[in-house]
């Protein structure tokens, strides 16, 4: 199944929930799914250490979101209970780079999605409809939620402030899922438990079928005075206090020296999201777990497999690891606290804000239930007491291997047991496991072809070709017969591509169509897509974007052109965007842009120096007034521009000086070999001759005489 639901999300524009049991593989698919897509794509998370642990963000973070509940509504609410959509939008005031990423996505995965409420979801939507200008949901932005809303549920403070305006907190209660043709596929393989008959007691608690729950099996392991000895055993609490406290109390009980280990914090990592305590304190004969999977390769250790600590000293921990007689030593891991940027090299990246470096371990002889959301036991103790909320009993035993790995301190009685019929009834009404090949034979081709035809399309190219004539224009620093020859020569060009891309939708679409009735074979679509893709980057880039990037390198940082040249720059970013999304465009898997193409498409521009757009002008024809105004510079600082090109013999003097000036130099010079600065010839030459023009005349001349 992960093959069609990767080629689904992969090949499609449909927003999916993944869900699936505990043990069945989500995290699995989100870190594969991740490593391979091309889609440009975040992660975020409704909590910060669920974020830390998918590899992302925080929703709130990275969308700027108020922390109050939001409700969907313009009419006034008491801010100091909520917020309002007027109250929501100046939050959406976001940097540009920022703003360039939110545009640019292609698809959000959110993951933990059982803790996400629904005014949160809501305000995404908001969001993401208002940077993106597209009111479709999420602004157009294919949705991947994970999670399985049967274990732990969103946290809602005031839940009467929310059923106002929400059915339920859920996450598929938002006003943004109601238009969404949102679909719900079940991962169904446990591979965290084998036993037949625990799962189907796991699967009814699950479901909340009180009278289908075997009760009697499972409080077979209730075992009231039960204290661990030979095997290790982990106590699972509801509570933080009371896991701190059962931890505390054992590792005082050990004898021996308390060693203390200090996390290594650089940059900015948020105390509330540290994966780990600051400070380890262990002694030899601790119980530790590991809190992350052996990333060596080695495979050594999982998340939640316990370990006991034999060896410790002020550099060292070594640890004899479950089920195994080699000790083992242990290293530190890092965990990076991270924010999505749009790059310089028009991508999303990933930017490390801090990092929190620390032993994946943490004390294990009791641990909460939050805390053990995704990690695989052994061995548990579990105290199903009046204290478990919804969907905690699920999850704490559901973290066993095996129902005999499990000790009861308290019967599990139909009371602790909760069902919700609103995650069942939407599930059964969204669920496609039968349906993925269908939907993907439906839809992959129309998707795969609409975002080629998208992607091709240049008919934005002429209206903005138009906007940067209309403001070349109206600048008075710019050579109008330049603008005029360049727009006359590119308009046609623009006008013979817009109709070529028009051309080539029609016929692609008309392919496609015959393709799926059988007329066709796809490999003369992939043909007929490769030779536009190919066409439209070699032309484009040939016809359209080099002579205007030429133009372009001119007028860059000259006085006078600041707001021409930030617009015009915004076009060759628009027309560099394109080019280069071309290079990647696949059909399917089929890339269409052919190497041998290849050229490098970049605005950035080595700055034409300052004297060598003076000599440019000064070789058109223009006077020594005209280009220090068409420059907005003083004359003296042309003329110090030209003497650096009479140094070399390259200024044609009459163009500067009449005949009379030339020939009265001249001769002083030929008279005066002695004289070296400027000074030296002010006090030979007639009073007319200004330093600038000296400068211009002696370096000529010292030209001609060394030549």
């Amino acid at each position: 199944m992960n093959e069609s639901l990767f080629n689904l999300a992969e090949h499609t524009s449909r927003s999916i929930f993944l869900t699936g049991k505990a043990g069945t593989g989500k995290t699995t698919f989100l870190n594969d799914f991740v490593s391979k897509t091309r889609k440009k794509h975040i992660v975020v998370a409704p909590t910060g250490i669920a974020a830390i642990n998918a590899g992302g963000v925080t929703i709130h973070s990275m969308f700027g979101l108020p922390l109050r509940t939001f409700l969907p509504t313009t009419e006034r609410v008491d801010s100091n209970l909520a917020n309002n959509i007027a109250d929501l939008m100046h939050h959406f005031k976001y940097r540009k780079d920022k703003l360039k990423l939110l545009r640019e996505i292609e698809m959000i995965i959110i993951d933990e999605v059982s803790m996400l409420r629904a005014d949160v979801l809501d305000m995404m939507d908001f969001s993401l409809r208002h940077v993106r200008r597209n009111q479709q949901k999420f602004g157009g932005v294919q949705m991947l939620f994970i999670g399985d809303l049967y274990q732990l549920p969103p946290v809602v403070r005031d839940e009467y402030v929310l059923k106002q305006y929400y059915s339920s907190p859920f996450f598929f209660d938002s006003y943004a899922l109601k238009e969404l043709p949102l679909i719900t596929l079940e991962l169904t393989t446990v591979y965290r438990q084998k036993d037949e008959k625990f799962l189907e007691i796991l699967n009814e608690i699950r479901d909340g079928e009180v009278g289908d729950i075997d009760f009697e099996t499972l409080n077979k392991r209730y075992l009231p005075d039960f204290e661990p000895k030979d095997e290790p055993y982990v106590y699972l609490t509801s509570h933080n206090r009371m896991a701190y406290e059962i931890n505390q109390k054992k590792l005082a009980a050990l004898p021996g020296k308390a060693h203390f280990y200090d996390a290594e914090i650089i940059g900015n990592f948020n105390e509330n999201q540290f994966p780990n305590d600051e400070i380890l304190e262990l002694k030899v004969g601790a119980q530790i777990m590991f809190i992350r999977n052996d990333a060596s390769g080695e495979k050594r250790y999982f998340n939640g497999k316990l370990a006991e600590v034999v060896e410790v000293n002020e550099k060292e921990i070594s640890v004899i690891i479950d089920g195994e007689d080699e000790i083992y030593k242990l290293k530190k891991e890092t965990w990076e606290q991270k924010r999505y940027s749009w790059g310089e090299d028009k991508s999303i990246q990933e930017e490390v804000l801090g990092s929190f470096k620390q032993y994946p371990i943490r004390l294990a002889w009791a641990v909460t239930i939050h805390k053990s959301q995704g990690l695989t036991f052994d061995r548990l103790i579990i105290d199903a007491g009046k204290s478990f909320a919804s969907g905690q009993v699920y999850v704490a035993l559901s973290r066993c291997r095996t129902l005999e790995g499990i000790v009861l301190k308290s019967k599990i009685t139909p009371d602790v047991i909760f069902s919700d019929r609103r995650v069942s009834k939407f599930q059964d009404e969204t669920n496609a496991n039968n349906r993925i090949e269908e939907i993907l034979n439906t839809e992959k081709y129309d998707y795969s072809i609409h975002k080629i035809i998208s992607r091709i399309d240049c008919k934005w190219i002429l209206p903005a070709l138009q906007l940067w004539h209309n403001s070349a224009n109206h600048s008075k620093m710019l050579d109008k017969e330049k603008v005029k020859f360049l727009y006359h020569g590119i308009k046609p060009e623009t006008e013979k591509f817009s109709s070529v891309c028009e051309k080539f939708e029609k016929i692609i679409q008309q392919k496609t169509r015959k393709f799926i009735s059988g007329e066709e074979e796809w490999s003369e679509i992939e043909a007929k897509a490769k030779g536009a893709v190919n066409f439209f980057f070699t032309n484009v880039n040939a016809k359209i974007f080099s002579p205007l990037k030429e133009f372009y390198a001119e007028s860059k940082g000259v006085k006078g052109l600041k707001q021409y040249n930030e617009d015009f720059r915004v076009f060759l970013d628009d027309l560099e965007d394109y080019l280069n999304g071309l290079k990647d465009l696949h059909l399917l898997e089929t890339q269409l842009f052919d190497p041998e193409n290849d050229v490098k498409v970049t605005t950035k521009i080595a700055k034409i120096p300052s004297h060598i757009l003076t000599f440019q002008l000064f070789e058109e024809g223009k006077t020594i007034p005209e280009i220090a105004r068409d420059r907005g510079l003083v004359t003296e600082t042309i003329y110090g521009h030209l003497a650096k090109f009479a140094d070399q013999g390259l200024l044609d003097l009459t163009r500067i000086f009449d005949k009379e000036k030339i020939k009265t130099f001249e001769k002083e010079f030929k008279k005066n070999s002695s004289a070296e600065t400027l000074s030296d010839w002010k006090k030979i030459l007639p009073n007319d001759f200004e330093f600038n023009e000296i400068r211009i005349l002696m370096n000529h001349y010292n030209f001609r005489k060394n030549s």
